[in-house]
């Protein structure tokens, strides 16, 4: 048994451990395209006391032979598929996975068998690596969708003339770098070939009506469509999967997932996910435009200060904008410096960048209502940086940054979030 001066030890270590990671988040300029700001309100349900509950089974039906009182906890689902109806125009909501790559992987093992051909996204113009790897694990034969670099969008004729002679079960795609939406009303599906979106990056945008949503044109309850992802990016909540679909045979085939592949689903996930919809319903359309307005405002001034933008002035549709580079050379001296100064951004060599980039995103910037110009302040330190400016000059800028007061955005009130915390039998 530890002492209570062991104990203590362990304590004070965990606290440095925790207080130094704060300290390095809070000393960032954040441009990461893959993380957000969680709202306290969409974290309430962290601390729930349902979430060491089990519920087990179907999304849409609920499972006799179940843990006792767990029927009041599949009232949730039903709730669940009331706001995605709103928010997406899907009629079955499943949020049992845990996040975006488990959303996939159960996917990919409750529709498809070995042997079978999915036509995936490739990571050279932005497909996330992981699908290879897992289609690879699960026996699944891929092949690439065809890519036009030129339009920054799939080869639709390309691909349904290899999807018929391939006779495909499948297709996937997922992209981790995206700056315009695919047209997916271009696939032609063959029969019984079920088409996957993994909209994780811009699910927010979605819902908030400032991408075009799938669900406008693959609305028929026949349609071999399934739009999935996680929140924490430009939906800014707790990390947890989503899986929408109106067709009720493909919705029966994947219920499968739990309790065959996944039995706790983290229950206190799937409610702050629901308070994540609610925050969302009344404040996602002016936080997406603002999104929208910043990714135009922020490619406006690069452009004009000699940086090289993928799409020029084509300006991205969703949070993320892409610098490119000349050679390898500049793109380390770049991404170095940013590290150096606290910029979180993201190096890529990939061929849609033009094989040397940095992804920038602007989805956690524009959560926050700030006292300074942020946007100018933003192109002020990555001109700085890119024209090697003194170190001096550039810590600066950083520091006007840092020094800067924010206030969170398009959420609930303290007021209000303590009033709903108060309202809880368990606070």
């Amino acid at each position: 048994m530890l002492s209570v001066g062991e104990i203590m030890d362990t304590l004070w270590k965990f606290k440095q451990l925790y207080n130094d990671a704060i300290f390095t988040y809070q000393n960032q300029l954040p441009l990461c395209a893959a993380e957000n700001v969680v709202s306290p309100f969409s974290k309430i349900m962290l601390s729930s006391s349902l979430q060491e509950k089990y519920l087990l089974g179907a999304s849409s039906t609920y499972q006799e032979n179940n843990f006792l009182g767990s029927s009041k906890l599949f009232e949730f689902n039903l709730f669940l598929n009331e706001l995605c109806l709103e928010l997406y125009g899907a009629q079955y909501a499943d949020a049992r996975t845990l996040s975006g790559i488990n959303a996939v992987t159960s996917l990919l093992m409750t529709l498809f068998e070995e042997g079978d051909i999915v036509y995936i996204s490739s990571d050279e113009y932005g497909g996330h690596t992981s699908i290879k790897k897992i289609c690879r694990r699960l026996g699944i034969i891929t092949r690439y969708i065809p890519y036009d670099y030129n339009k920054l969008d799939f080869d639709y004729d390309q691909l349904n003339k290899a999807l018929i002679e391939e006779s495909a079960k499948g297709i996937l795609v997922c992209l981790s770098d995206i700056l315009f939406q695919p047209n997916l009303e271009k696939i032609i599906l063959p029969k019984d070939c079920i088409l996957l979106y993994d909209a994780t990056q811009t699910l927010g945008l979605i819902a908030g009506k400032e991408n075009k949503n799938p669900f406008e044109y693959f609305n028929k309850s026949d349609d071999n469509f399934i739009m999935f992802g996680a929140a924490h990016k430009t939906l800014p909540g707790v990390t947890c999967g989503l899986i929408l679909t109106n067709n009720r045979l493909l919705l029966q085939k994947y219920e499968a997932i739990n309790p065959d592949f996944l039995r706790n689903t983290h229950f206190h996930h799937i409610l702050s996910l629901i308070t994540t919809l609610i925050e969302f319903e009344k404040f996602g359309n002016a936080y997406s435009q603002n999104i929208r307005q910043m990714v135009k405002d922020l490619s406006k001034k690069l452009l004009r200060n000699g940086f090289t933008l993928v799409g020029d002035e084509r300006y991205s549709e969703t949070h993320q904008i892409w610098l490119s580079f000349p050679n390898q050379i500049e793109l380390d001296a770049f991404f170095e410096a940013c590290c150096h100064y606290g910029i979180s951004v993201t190096k890529r060599e990939k061929k849609i960048y033009n094989d040397f980039g940095i992804r920038i995103g602007l989805q956690e910037i524009a959560r926050y209502n700030w006292e300074i110009d942020i946007i100018g302040t933003i192109v002020t330190i990555l001109t700085a940086i890119k024209n090697n400016m003194p170190s001096d000059e550039i810590t600066k800028h950083v520091d006007n940054f840092l020094k800067a007061k924010r206030t969170l955005n398009y959420t609930f009130s303290e007021a209000q979030v303590n009033q709903f915390k108060q309202s809880l039998h368990d606070s």
